[in-house]
């Protein structure tokens, strides 16, 4: 395990664990802890991960703390980052962040799981088309009284502008479903803080990742989103 040692969990506690962060796979909700390096940049230790599955840091002064930093190097998901003052720190009790890493497009999707691939370009009459990179992208979809509502995960274009996108219901969820099986949705596209767009209604599968094998290719055009 590359970057990170594991240590016994009553160990980390005797010796005054400072704060813990929880890495948890954004598709099956899984926590995730073996492959990966989670990095406090600005403190001197290094991060354990104790026998629950958390990356602990020992005590030290959390002022020079400047962002975590997760690395999952091989393994299909992107990389995040928090700042400090999205961080559960001191003097929170049992304080714990809990962070969600995004599948990336070689995630090896199960039956079941629903969400969409596609490739957002900044518009239609480029050749050859520019790719937006680095833009957040996330899943709004509609339920059953007509209300819509925001997926809980988000993910991000690559280089070339690709990505997937996955909707993630819970037990009381309840999307409008048609005869065939089909959801509506929306894609959320936001560049920066202040500029974010959304797509048409989209008819997507229930249960699997849509692509072109399974709808026509979306390619999702910048300046043809709504504001």
């Amino acid at each position: 395990m590359s970057g990170t040692q594991r240590t016994p969990m009553h160990v980390a506690y005797e010796r005054r664990a400072l704060f813990a962060v929880e890495l948890l796979d954004a598709v099956t909700l899984e926590r995730v802890s073996t492959g990966i390096v989670v990095t406090a940049e600005g403190l001197r230790g290094k991060s354990f991960v104790n026998y629950g599955g958390l990356f602990v840091w020992l005590e030290e002064k959390l002022d020079p703390l400047l962002k975590i930093v997760v690395d999952p190097g091989e393994l299909p998901y992107e990389g995040v980052e928090r700042t400090k003052a999205q961080l559960n720190l001191p003097p929170s009790p049992g304080p714990m962040t809990t962070i969600e890493l995004p599948p990336r497009l070689d995630y090896p999707f199960a039956a079941g799981i629903t969400g969409v691939r596609g490739t957002l370009i900044e518009d239609r009459t480029a050749v050859p088309a520019q790719p937006v990179p680095g833009a957040e992208i996330a899943l709004r979809w509609l339920d059953d009284t007509s209300v819509w509502h925001d997926a809980p995960t988000t993910s991000h274009t690559n280089d070339a502008g690709d990505f997937v996108s996955i909707l993630r219901l819970s037990a009381a969820d309840v999307p409008h479903v048609n005869a065939a099986g089909v959801l509506t949705v929306r894609l959320r596209v936001r560049r920066d803080a202040f500029n974010e767009r959304h797509s048409e209604d989209l008819s997507v599968p229930q249960g699997r990742i849509a692509d072109p094998t399974t709808l026509a290719p979306l390619i999702v055009a910048w300046d043809e989103l709504q504001p």
